[in-house]
């Protein structure tokens, strides 16, 4: 599944199917915790739900079943220490967009037009030109050339 283990199982469509798949004496089999999600408590609902239907889960890399009690306490141990990884990750990458700000770096995807460029569309729209034609003239989108000349 390409959507992320931070997202909630239930909105992660493959997992919720292959939830939805399993039968009582069944085990889910995941390489990495975070496979399964990243969300402490996300990962403890999941468990308790499979739980409940008989489903046990097992985590290769750690070598964790939830089958008995000692691996649900390492599992929730984990799956906190999880959360808290990515809390920190989080928190370093804001710092680092704060950081860049603050140095007056632009972020973002980067012009399409420059100062020159936009500077051209708003000369055009004086003359009459329609967005669709500046659009051709600087090769860009309608819109594009819309918010030029209207900026």
């Amino acid at each position: 599944e390409t959507v992320s283990g931070a997202t909630a199982w239930k909105s992660r469509p493959v997992l919720k199917k292959l939830v939805r798949r399993l039968q009582a004496g069944d085990t889910l089999t995941v390489v990495k915790l975070d496979r399964l999600g990243r969300n402490a408590l996300d990962v403890l609902t999941l468990i308790d739900v499979l739980k409940k239907r008989e489903i046990s889960v097992r985590i290769l890399n750690l070598g964790i079943d939830t089958a008995g009690a000692g691996g649900k306490l390492f599992l929730l141990l984990l799956a906190g220490f999880a959360e808290f990884e990515r809390n920190i990750i989080r928190e370093r990458v804001l710092s680092g967009l704060e950081t860049a700000r603050a140095k007056g770096i632009r972020l973002g995807r980067k012009p399409t037009l420059t100062e020159d460029d936009i500077a051209q569309a708003r000369r055009l729209k004086s003359q009459g030109l329609s967005a669709r034609e500046v659009a051709k003239l600087l090769h860009v989108s309608k819109m594009t050339a819309w918010r030029a000349m209207n900026s």
